[in-house]
């Protein structure tokens, strides 16, 4: 039980951090609300890859706050989806091709650098 509360604190920072990134982001790009999506998506996989690639040594909780919590809170790859399916249905092909692309295979090249980072430190 306690495990589950220390992810739901980390979880409940990250989510209000996401939702602070979605209305920063509204504020300069109304018209394409999944930039705050990509954005989000983007910082967290750095966040995610720094995170476990320098903080393997930490407690297991520490990890399951910032990791599970935190990275699990503020990524939303759900909202991604759901964006995605806007684009589609808005006949938004080429945008949806780019941000998919960008979110997944930058998303992973960011892990893999922050990863790589941390270790290297």
């Amino acid at each position: 039980m306690k495990d589950i509360l220390i992810v739901g604190m980390g979880g409940f920072i990250g989510s209000a951090a996401r939702y602070a990134a979605y209305l920063f982001t509204a504020k300069f790009y109304a018209d394409k609300p999944y930039f705050g999506t990509l954005a989000v998506n983007l910082i967290g996989c750095l966040l995610i890859g720094l995170l476990s690639g320098g903080f393997i040594k930490l407690s297991n909780q520490t990890a399951l706050f910032l990791i599970a919590g935190l990275c699990g809170g503020f990524t939303t790859f759900s909202t991604f989806a759901l964006d995605g399916l806007k684009l589609i249905r808005d006949g938004l092909i080429v945008q949806f091709i780019l941000y998919a692309s960008i979110s997944m295979i930058g998303g992973l090249i960011i892990c893999l650098a922050g990863f790589y980072v941390m270790n290297k430190a």
